[in-house]
């Protein structure tokens, strides 16, 4: 028993071992110059954004919102004109953001694609289930 216990302690050590080397990579990695040289002016001088500030710059265009011109090709694949799609602001980026602005790390569910509901429609639909019982209950108590 004691050697499985070990086995478990030793795997669940080697977990925390890998996820602290990941993020140490990770943090390396965020911190190099973003190799799609996207540069931003300051004053005259021309600053490369590194890979971490390209990613939050990509989470606020998402949260705010933006228009892009896309190509409009024939049957054939032959460039034809240019359409303008809008993008409406996407809600997980908008939370990502208001979390990390007030200190909060690790959202629950970020996935704006996803069809499984998030954690906080999960809370207010067992609230709303929950104040109907209280309500129901109520009614039946000054009815009967």
């Amino acid at each position: 028993m004691e050697q499985s216990s070990d086995k478990i302690i030793s795997e669940h050590g080697k977990t925390i071992a890998a996820g602290r080397l990941l993020s140490k990579y990770i943090r390396e990695i965020a911190s190099e110059i973003h190799d799609d040289p996207v540069i931003k002016a300051k004053g005259e001088e021309a600053v490369m954004l590194t890979k971490a500030e390209a990613i939050a710059r990509h989470i606020f265009k998402l949260a705010l919102g933006y228009e892009e011109e896309v190509d409009v090709l024939d049957k054939a694949g032959k460039k034809i004109g240019i359409k303008s799609v809008i993008h409406q602001p996407d809600k997980w980026a908008i939370n990502v953001i208001w979390d990390r602005l007030e200190g909060r790390t690790g959202a629950a569910d970020v996935k704006s694609d996803s069809s499984k509901a998030s954690l906080a429609e999960k809370v207010s639909s067992l609230g709303a289930k929950r104040i109907n019982q209280i309500a129901k209950q109520s009614s039946k108590g000054t009815n009967g």
